[in-house]
This record gives C-alpha cells, sequence and structure tokens, in this order.
C-alpha cells in the first residue's frame, strides 16, 4: 500500500510538471494559426529582404514592401528588429535569408523609424495571401484592393530608419547571450525518481 501511495504521489507530480508544458505547446500552436495572428497583428505585408544588418545581440532586417495588406503606412521599405546576433539567440525570434520573400504579420516597434517586430517569429508562404485576405474580410479589417498599392515615394524615413542598428549597439556591447533553458521534463523525471531512490533507503 505505501509502494502505491508512492508511486501515485510520483506520477501526481510528474503529471504537475508536464501539464503546463502541454499548455504552452497547445497556446504556441493556436497563435501560431492565421486567424490569430491577423486579430492580434498591427500590420501586414508581404515582402522581400533586401539587407541584413548583425550585430552581437539583435539584427535588423530591411524589407522592400510589394504589397500592404493591412493597416498600410506610406513606406517602400521597412526595418524588422529580431533579438537574434551574433552573441545572442533568443527563442521565437524571426530569422531571415537575404532575397527571402514572405507574408509578414506585424507588430509596431518604433513607427519614425518604420521599425517592427514579427511576433513569435512566425514567417508565412506568399501563397498564404488569398487565406489572409479572407480571414480580415471575417474580422471586418479588409479595407478593399486599393490598400494594397504602395504610393510612396517618400524614403526620408526609411533612410532614418537605417540608423537604428548603429545606435543601439554601443548599448548592446555587454550583453551576454541568455540561453538559460527551463527545466525539461527528463529532468524532472530523474530528480523525482532520485526522489523516490533516497525514500525507499531512508525506510
Amino acid at each position: 500500500m505505501k509502494h502505491l501511495n508512492l508511486f501515485s504521489i510520483l506520477f501526481i507530480l510528474i503529471l504537475l510538471f508536464l501539464v503546463p508544458n502541454l499548455a504552452a505547446a497547445a497556446i504556441d500552436a493556436e497563435a501560431a494559426k492565421i486567424p490569430y495572428q491577423v486579430n492580434n497583428s498591427d500590420r501586414i505585408i508581404i515582402g522581400t529582404v533586401s539587407k541584413i544588418d548583425t550585430y552581437s545581440s539583435y539584427t535588423i532586417y530591411t524589407v522592400t514592401v510589394k504589397e500592404w495588406l493591412y493597416n498600410p503606412i506610406p513606406a517602400e521599405t521597412i526595418k524588422i528588429r529580431s533579438k537574434i546576433g551574433t552573441n545572442l539567440a533568443v527563442e521565437d525570434e524571426v530569422e531571415f535569408t537575404q532575397n527571402e520573400s514572405a507574408l509578414l504579420m506585424l507588430n509596431d516597434g518604433n513607427l519614425d523609424e518604420l521599425l517592427f517586430r514579427v511576433p513569435l517569429g512566425i514567417k508565412y508562404p506568399v501563397s498564404d495571401r488569398d487565406a489572409v485576405i479572407e480571414e480580415l474580410k471575417a474580422q471586418g479589417k479588409w479595407q478593399g484592393e486599393s490598400q494594397t498599392e504602395n504610393k510612396t515615394n517618400d524614403t526620408g524615413m526609411t533612410e532614418k530608419a537605417g540608423t537604428a542598428g548603429e545606435q543601439e549597439e554601443s548599448s548592446n556591447k555587454t550583453q551576454k547571450p541568455n540561453n538559460t533553458p527551463f527545466m525539461s521534463p527528463v529532468s524532472v523525471i530523474v530528480a523525482l525518481l532520485g526522489i523516490v531512490i533516497y525514500l525507499k533507503r531512508k525506510r
């Protein structure tokens, strides 16, 4: 009976550690879906990466906007900041390759510098354009084809945005990588088994 109680307690403790991880995974899966992203994005674009500037603790991607799908601003290029650099790698941050094209859900960072973030680091293929437009219509956010035209000739703001990386570099040089992971389920199980063995020896 004591053995039964001991292993029942062990099983419950393992579940208590695993359930939050499973719940977090379910939330992440939901957050990656187009309806959630459309609902929680400040702007949506289709663009191509034209320049990559990597620093010690972050990277600035210059993206040439081909099409504004939601909440457009008068800009032909924007900047996207990612917390991945030569000495830092943060989970759920976006990464691009040169000349890569993608459909991007954006959160505003610094509009004066045309600086944005990509939530959860999620990129969508350009082929998802129609699905995103359908979702925009379903949520009452679609403003018609006219909003997708990029009419701006004002490049002054984008030139100013190009200095964003240099301004932040000096303040981030001493920042060290933050790669400390959460305790994995395997580590938890090993620790709990150690407790069980210890309790058995004490009796």
